[in-house]
C-alpha cells in the first residue's frame, strides 16, 4: 500500500439500527464510520500470531 493510500479516509455510513446500536451503547449519534484504509484493513483481517 502506498503512503498516499494509508492516509485516504473511506467512509462507511450507518443503517437505521446501527445508528440505533451506536446511540445505545455510547449515548452518541452517529451517521457513518471514518476509517484510514490502515484501520480498516485491521479490523477485517485482524493478525493473530
Amino acid at each position: 500500500m502506498t503512503k498516499q493510500n494509508e492516509k485516504e479516509v473511506i467512509r462507511i455510513d450507518l443503517t437505521k439500527q446501527q445508528k440505533d446500536q451506536v446511540k445505545k451503547e455510547i449515548g452518541k449519534d452517529a451517521e457513518a464510520i471514518e476509517l484510514t484504509a490502515d484501520e480498516l484493513e485491521s479490523r477485517i483481517s485482524p493478525r493473530i500470531f
